[in-house]
């Protein structure tokens, strides 16, 4: 059996290797096969993912893991259900939930890079309109709204979680205005989906063009990420995978696929491949395929905790969570929405990231012992260590529940 690792050392032969597993050229692979030295790394993530997906029934899971400036495995595990076909793929289109989040920040300050927008001005400045009542004092501001501490409810009376009458952004908005603040603006964390949306909803004002047509046109094509987007995209849905609700008394259902009224906090569709694409333009300090999109000081702004006291090393920035150690620096965020659970970890400054979707609603936890364990085994391959061993959970029998 010849090994796809080794024909893709050619151009040509790389080419026709994408050709053959996506049915055209330049398309993304399914599968990435294990780069050299990376093939005993994925063999134990392979025993943990099925073992996680027999033990807690998840249709499906896609995954990347990125050294340095390329993939070095990506594959899908699973059925992915219509229209998607049979088998999930690292093709395959996810909702990815509040990982969307990242990519409505990175377009505010595009626009604070140019001047076009003041993170600590009040968000009245653009939306005159904007008034939750303040029993606090003090004004909101962006940098309150993109590190989660502007004080605002989580979600909004109108286009909310569970509200699939109304998509409009502005109505949104306009419906925080019978809201009460929780806290007062900087005191605490409190996280909130309609602070995002909000911040979305300033840049449709400012640009003057739909939230998702704009994101698509700043942010996500300068990035390259070929198969992702804040709206149903035709050209994407037919990959889209099928995601799986459950309850308690063990009775499963197709997730709702409505659009949420607030879709700059959580409605981005996109794959594991595009995901390694953004890690690896975080790696580059915000250069993208065509040059640089956000500005490498811009970006270590937003990896800078915020509204915390001196010498604190973790907590949110500006949309990324943010975490500092002796020995390790991290940006991440996960997502989960309607069926679809994400994870996306990377390492700055190890230039090392996993990016993680399974297709069953709250199993964040899953994704993220996934997430950390392939972090881990990547440190390691890049230290020159033996693999850490990964340990599965067994069933407790039944005598021991009769015990107790």
């Amino acid at each position: 059996m010849i090994r796809l690792a080794s024909l893709a050392r050619g151009p040509l032969l790389a080419a026709l290797v994408l050709s053959t597993a996506c049915g055209k050229p330049g398309a993304d692979p399914d599968t990435v096969p294990p780069a050299d030295g990376y093939a005993d790394l994925a063999e134990r993530l392979t025993v943990l993912i099925r073992h996680e997906m027999r033990d807690k029934a998840i249709p499906a899971v896609s995954i990347a893991l990125v050294d340095g400036d390329r993939t070095v495995w990506a594959r899908g595990f699973g059925y992915a259900g219509a229209p998607a076909g049979d088998s999930a793929t690292a093709n395959t289109v996810y909702r990815i939930g509040s990982v969307s989040k990242l990519f409505t920040d990175i377009g505010v300050m595009q626009k604070v890079e140019r001047g076009e927008l003041d993170l600590d001005a009040p968000v009245r400045t653009w939306l005159p309109d904007f008034r939750p009542t303040n029993p606090f004092g003090g004004e909101i501001t962006l940098r309150h709204l993109m590190s989660h501490r502007s004080g605002l409810t989580r979600e909004p009376p109108v286009g909310n979680y569970f509200d699939p009458s109304d998509q409009v952004l502005a109505n949104m908005v306009a419906s925080l205005n019978r809201t009460t603040l929780f806290y007062a603006p900087g005191e605490r964390s409190k996280y909130s989906n309609a602070g995002i949306a909000t911040v979305g909803f300033v840049l449709e004002k400012l640009s003057g063009q739909p939230f998702a047509k704009y994101l698509a046109e700043a942010v996500l094509t300068p990035m390259g990420l070929r198969s992702s987007a804040f709206e149903p995209d035709p050209a994407l849905m037919p990959r889209l995978a099928k995601a799986t609700m459950w309850t308690y008394d063990e009775r499963t259902f197709d997730a709702p696929t409505f659009q949420l009224g607030m879709a700059p906090a959580g409605s981005m569709y996109s794959t594991v491949h595009d995901l390694a694409r953004f890690a690896r333009i975080l790696f580059d300090r915000g250069r993208g395929p065509n040059g640089q999109v956000l500005a490498a000081e811009t970006l270590e702004r937003m990896w800078e905790p915020q509204f915390v006291p001196a010498g604190t090393t973790s907590g949110f920035g500006l949309g990324f969570m943010v975490r500092r150690t002796d020995s390790t620096f991290t940006v991440s965020h996960n997502g989960a929405i309607y069926g679809f659970s994400t994870e996306f970890v990377a390492m700055p400054d190890e230039r090392l990231a996993v990016a993680l979707v399974g297709t069953k609603d709250g199993i964040n936890h899953v994704m993220a012992r996934i997430g950390a364990a392939a972090l881990g085994m990547l440190q390691d391959r890049k230290a020159g260590r033996p693999l850490r061993q990964i340990d599965t959970t067994t069933a407790i029998s039944q005598a021991a529940i009769a015990r107790f």
